[in-house]
């Protein structure tokens, strides 16, 4: 049980660090973009900057770079879709959960 806690850190960490809850996701280099699409808390942290960043009054350039959305090849992620990305991933998971559970009694 105490080894999962250190694995699991090792897992969350930089998915933490790529998932945008850290710093902005603006003017990433590609090879870090493309990791930040495919990192699945990315899509739990924009939401949370969304609603955020809709009750703060900030210029529009400011706005840009620091609460860009997500993309996907140049479409602009609702939060809706990133919403549904997150339970959809978590409902996978939970199945996988469950079954791997019950091969193990």
């Amino acid at each position: 049980m105490q080894t999962f806690f250190g694995l699991m850190q090792m897992a969350i960490m930089p998915m933490m660090f790529l998932s945008g809850a850290m710093f902005p996701l603006a003017n990433l280099p590609s090879w870090l973009h493309v990791l930040t699409v495919v990192n699945p808390m990315t899509y739990a942290v924009d939401p949370m900057r969304q609603a955020v960043f809709s009750h703060l009054d900030v210029p529009p350039q400011v706005d840009a770079m620091l609460n860009p959305g997500v993309q996907w090849f140049g479409f602009q992620v609702p939060v809706l879709l990133e919403l549904g990305v997150v339970a959809a991933l978590g409902a996978v998971l939970l199945g996988v959960g469950i079954a791997e559970f019950r091969r193990a009694e």
